[in-house]
């Protein structure tokens, strides 16, 4: 019994000296859900999330309508899951000092707040580009495979297609539209690409228009001048000649009346 017993314990020693298995550390926590926020840990069925659960690396979590979830990083920055969103926070290491790592942003709303944490080594990867984060407030609006935009509230953003497209760098009080892979980055006034991927625009309500620049108005035929309207003819029962006497003309000679 002894034997078998000192057996076990050499076993969980070694076990744990070559690199057992262990449960996942934590780097996030939810601190809010509103309504309907589900979460995916690695290997395990979707479930409903709940305010202080703890989530791992490779962990998805997916939102309905009129829904939000509400995460805070273990630096400090924060993540904000708006309705009908869906994530995947696919890589992500804190070590005591800065921060690094890959967010996968697949499709909806989402609100980043880096609370003044050096997070210049986390990235946000949408379908079509990857967002570099300099301590920063940002919207992140995804239309799936479509299009990126980003509304930067405070600090600046850089934004790389994923493709061939050139990257920019913008700054608080603009926005950054990704068309596409392939496509450039350009920067506008804020909220000015809204309208391109249909995302809400948050009580922001600029005239649409690509780089804050004038649409160019269509063109007008030139109108013409309203004609006068017609003189009304003279009623022959009224008027001063009312009572005179009255001329005929035929296709002979005129002759009168009365």
């Amino acid at each position: 019994m002894k034997r078998q017993l000192a057996y076990q314990i050499g076993y969980v020693i070694a076990a744990v000296a070559f690199g057992a298995p262990a449960s996942a550390a934590g780097i996030a926590t939810v601190t809010d859900v509103v309504n309907d926020g589900y979460r995916t840990p690695p290997g395990h069925e979707e479930q409903t999330a709940k305010r202080a659960d703890e989530l791992v690396q490779n962990e998805a979590l997916r939102t309905d309508d009129e829904s939000s979830i509400q995460v805070t990083f273990v630096d400090g920055s924060e993540l904000r899951v708006e309705a009908e969103s869906e994530m995947v926070l696919s890589d992500y290491v804190f070590d005591g000092a800065a921060s690094k790592g890959l967010i996968n942003l697949n499709d909806g709303l989402f609100h980043f707040t880096s609370n003044g944490k050096p997070d210049q080594g986390v990235k946000l990867k949408t379908p079509v580009a990857t967002i570099g984060v300099r301590g920063t407030e940002f919207l992140v609006h995804v239309d799936g495979n479509d299009v990126t935009i980003i509304d930067i509230m405070a600090g600046a953003v850089e934004a790389k297609p994923n493709g061939t497209g050139q990257a920019i760098v913008c700054v608080g009080g603009q926005s950054i539209l990704i068309a596409g892979p392939n496509e450039d980055a350009m920067c506008g006034d804020l909220g000015s690409f809204s309208s391109a991927s249909g995302a809400p625009d948050h009580d922001r309500r600029p005239e649409p228009g690509h780089g804050g620049q004038d649409r160019e108005r269509p063109k007008q035929e030139k109108a013409e001048p309203p004609k006068p309207d017609p003189e009304p003819e003279p009623d022959p029962d009224q008027g001063e000649n009312s009572g005179s006497n009255v001329m005929l003309f035929t296709d002979e000679e005129p002759f009168e009346l009365g």
